[in-house]
Order: structure tokens, then C-alpha cells, then sequence
């Protein structure tokens, strides 16, 4: 019972944020994935399979934080300028390579109409200035054309920890990525 409870509240939740992703980006170009979406996965295959592009990428200090939405529903999203320190796979047309400069996107919050606050998830704090590997997709902001960079799932953010290592720093799922084990797929 508590299973069946369970998944349906993780249903419902991953519905709230498609249906806020759709209502703000329309219908933005993000290969399947709609804005803000959080998926879980369980092998490195499987959330390389899902990117559009993986790279390994320096998160700078500074950042802008914008509040989108409407009154229903407002989301607090951080925007980036990430430099590109390595790339692992591209599949985004852009040729991103070494020292690309491009915009990663991150929801780090949501409010409803209701709450005064903001509501936030381990996965949904700002990125703090460091290298990082990130599982992003392309999207394609309607509104304004330009292109953006979300991540696969806000359960799964990696910070450089040395010793050829990468750390899960928002979940307990796939806790760590080896350095060797990115470069063995090329």
C-alpha cells in the first residue's frame, strides 16, 4: 500500500512540473523532454542516453536568478554562463567543444498560488562555483529563441571531487561517476 502511495505521489508530482514546463516554454524544442521535467536513473548508460549533451563544464561564481510564471504557478530558475572543460558526447548540432561558453538553466524553486514561499528539493539549490558534470538537453525558449541547457534530472548533479571522481551532490542515486568510466564510451 505505502508503495502504490508512494508512486502516486511521484506521479503527480512529475505531472505538476511537465504541466508548469509546458505552460511557460509552450512547446520548446527539448527532443521529448519537457522544461523542468525529473527523471531518475539508475545506470550512467542510461542518463548518457537520455543527454543531448554531457560535459564536464566550470560553474562560475556569480549567476542570475529570475522568478517565471504566473500567479498559479512561479518557478525560481538560475541561469548560468558555464564554460565547457571537456565534452564526452554532443548530440546537439552546436559543435559544442573546449571552452564553449553556453547557458545551463536550473529550476531551483517552485511556488504555488497559495504558498508564500518558495518550495525547494536537495537537487534544486544553486550550483555553487566549481567543475561539474552535467547530463543536459537542448531546449529552445519560443519566446525569445534563444538556447538553453536543462539538466536530464535535478536528482542527478555531479561536482568534480578529485581523484578522478564525481559526486552526486543532489541524491543518493548514482552516488559517484569515475572519470574513467565517461572516457571508456567515447
Amino acid at each position: 500500500m505505502k508503495r502504490k502511495m508512494c508512486s502516486a505521489l511521484i506521479i503527480l508530482s512529475l505531472v505538476a512540473l511537465s504541466v508548469l514546463g509546458y505552460e511557460y516554454f509552450g512547446e520548446a524544442e527539448t527532443s521529448g523532454l519537457v522544461w523542468g521535467f525529473s527523471e531518475s536513473y539508475e545506470t550512467l548508460d542510461e542518463l548518457k542516453a537520455e543527454a543531448d549533451l554531457v560535459v564536464r563544464a566550470h560553474v562560475p561564481l556569480y549567476y542570475d536568478i529570475r522568478e517565471i510564471g504566473e500567479a498559479e504557478k512561479v518557478t525560481r530558475q538560475a541561469f548560468y554562463e558555464v564554460v565547457i572543460e571537456e565534452v564526452f558526447a554532443d548530440h546537439t548540432g552546436h559543435n559544442v567543444d573546449v571552452e564553449s561558453e553556453i547557458i545551463v538553466n536550473q529550476v531551483i524553486g517552485i511556488r504555488d498560488a497559495e504558498a508564500t514561499e518558495f518550495a525547494y528539493d536537495k537537487g534544486m539549490k544553486p550550483m555553487k562555483a566549481g567543475d561539474y558534470l552535467l547530463f543536459l538537453k537542448k531546449v529552445i525558449n519560443p519566446a525569445d529563441g534563444k538556447v538553453y541547457y536543462v539538466s536530464n534530472s535535478h536528482q542527478h548533479l555531479y561536482k568534480w571531487r578529485g581523484n578522478e571522481k564525481f559526486k552526486n551532490i543532489a541524491s543518493d542515486e548514482l552516488m559517484e561517476i569515475n572519470y574513467s568510466e565517461l572516457i571508456g564510451g567515447r
